[in-house]
């Protein structure tokens, strides 16, 4: 049964933004420096349940342990689902230092944050906000209504020089309560709206800011706030963190830094692996490889576990359409008898991989006696030959 379109409208509704947690969009590596509060650590992104949390001194455990005991002093316990970190009670009010990969963001708006008087849902900070803004008003109306009294008092008893000046005084004193009043409001009060790419998108995305309106920059981690007239830096979630070096921790420690420095050479690097196990037959072999990246063959291997009495020629050939179907070097590898890897005498003659590519091996004798054959071709993505 079809809905009202009515109940489709979602006037307030929560962001999340999800990374992919793929080579284009992959997660990001995350620092946060937090403090303790009530037992649990508040993350500034919802972390990968793959990469854990980590805490230096400190073990996770998982739910079942977490709901049958009490945590240790060194335990925690991570909510994946909503980013909370719980830990044992003697960390209260210590800051710690937690690394993970971000997966996103979850952004509530006002309205859908309810406050509980420990039995039900009473209010929704939505309603407290607007009550406070509504509280503050009638305190400034009532001031203004006070000072017009203290005026008309000042004319009552201009005689006495001495009432005179303590309304004076009076008028004063109510004057700066209320600018207090609305200096406490419009400089403590927070509204988070939804994040901006850049300082720049600011002005775009909210022309018309409200007093208290607050929004994070994602390239720099820094938190804007407007203050009325402008919007001004009020603290920075991550921007602050050096980077790492070889010497020194940072936004990941100087291990993973050393790690990753290691591998980047080779991560846009994959390879087409084929294997026929046991007695290797002569004609078209299984499976066919359909190739999803372009890229560039740089490299074809051949072995066998069990050597054979006999040569074992390999044909690695190369298609577009399944139908037509080239040799991908100038001669079969070979694997010459009594060896176990191939003689190195092939050359690469098609070099260029296309999307879609579709690959398979040939066996052009009848007479191979080597066993369990193992074919190995790798390519180079395009991504990568263009970084060099």
């Amino acid at each position: 049964m079809s809905l009202p379109i009515h109940y489709l409208e979602f006037n307030n509704p929560i962001h999340i933004v999800w990374r992919k947690g793929t080579p284009n969009d992959p997660f990001i590596d995350r620092l946060d420096i937090a403090r303790v509060v009530n037992q649990r650590v508040f993350l500034l992104e919802i972390p990968d349940e793959m990469f854990k949390v980590r805490i230096a001194g400190m073990f996770e455990i998982n739910y079942e342990a977490f709901i049958k005991h009490n945590l240790d002093k060194n335990e925690f316990y991570v909510d994946y689902t909503n980013g909370f970190v719980y830990v044992h009670e003697s960390k209260e009010a210590e800051t710690l230092s937690i690394i993970y990969k971000g997966r996103g963001l979850i952004l509530y708006p006002s309205t859908r944050i309810i406050h509980y008087d420990g039995t039900t849902a009473t209010e929704s900070l939505h309603e407290i906000i607007e009550k406070s803004k509504a509280q503050v008003q009638e305190l400034i109306d009532r001031t203004d209504t006070y000072e017009e009294y203290l005026k008309r008092l000042v004319i009552a008893i201009n005689n006495s020089n001495n009432a005179t000046d303590q309304a004076l005084i009076a008028t004063q004193q109510a004057k700066d309560a209320t600018e207090l009043v609305k200096d406490a409001y419009e400089t403590t009060v927070l509204i988070y709206q939804p994040f901006v790419n850049t300082y720049n998108d600011i002005a775009k995305k909210f022309p018309y800011p409200e007093v208290g309106w607050t929004t994070q920059v994602f390239d720099t981690g820094i938190r804007y706030r407007w203050n009325g007239k402008d919007w001004v830096p009020i603290d920075a979630l991550g921007g602050n963190i050096p980077l790492a070096s070889e010497l020194l921790n940072g936004l990941m420690s100087k291990e993973h830094y050393m790690k990753l420095k290691g591998i980047t050479e080779f991560v846009n690097e994959k390879t087409i692996v084929f294997i026929i196990p046991k007695d290797i037959l002569e004609g078209v072999q299984d499976p066919h490889v359909v190739f999803d990246y372009e890229g560039e063959i740089v490299e074809v291997k051949a072995s066998v576990t069990s050597k054979g009495a006999q040569p074992t020629p390999v044909k690695i050939q190369k298609s577009a359409n399944f139908t037509d179907w080239h040799d991908i070097t100038d001669n079969p590898v070979v694997i010459g008898e009594n060896h176990y890897l191939d003689d190195k005498t092939h050359a690469l003659t098609e070099r260029n991989v296309k999307k879609g590519d579709i690959f398979r091996l040939t066996i052009p004798s009848f007479s191979v006696d080597a066993q369990n054959l193992s074919v190995n071709v790798k390519i180079v993505l395009n991504d990568s030959l263009n970084l060099h």
